[in-house]
């Protein structure tokens, strides 16, 4: 098991150019003691963090929507974040995975951003919400029939 600590996050909060830690920091994500942390860092570049600064778009997102995303499920790997994005896209939920390049470069940073996110429009939520239940019970699963075919 891998502990967090101020100095790993400080070590990984570097690694970071100005816009990607203050994108994190900016985020809402961080644990208190990584968003600590990356304040530091920030304040130490000398970046003033009560500006509004506008996160650029990541390629990924639709800018043509209006509509805010929300959360609706968080895992410690991307490829489990994107067998969930895939089937919400099967049952017409758009979605998309969050901060997966970020876990994959830098493992540690999956507990201090709350680990891979998967969001979609807020309008889908709750239709999202039931799918991410019935994966969790298991409806998506492959049964026997599947193997034999």
């Amino acid at each position: 098991m891998t502990v967090v600590t101020r100095e790993s996050l400080f070590e990984q909060f570097q690694l970071l150019n100005d816009d990607e830690l203050l994108a994190q920091f900016r985020s809402g994500e961080l644990t208190d003691l990584a968003k600590s942390v990356a304040g530091e860092e920030l304040q130490r570049r000398n970046i003033d963090i009560s500006e509004n600064i506008v996160e650029p778009v990541t390629e990924d997102q639709d800018t043509s929507a209006d509509e805010n995303l929300v959360t609706i499920a968080r895992f410690f790997t991307a490829p489990e974040a994107e067998i969930l994005r895939s089937r919400l896209e099967v049952e017409g939920v758009p979605a998309i995975v969050a901060d997966a390049q970020m876990v994959q470069t830098i493992p540690l940073m999956a507990v201090a951003v709350g680990g891979v996110r998967v969001l979609v429009p807020d309008s889908f939520a709750d239709r999202a919400l039931e799918i991410v239940k019935g994966v969790e019970k298991g409806d998506y699963a492959l049964g026997n029939e599947a193997d034999a075919k």
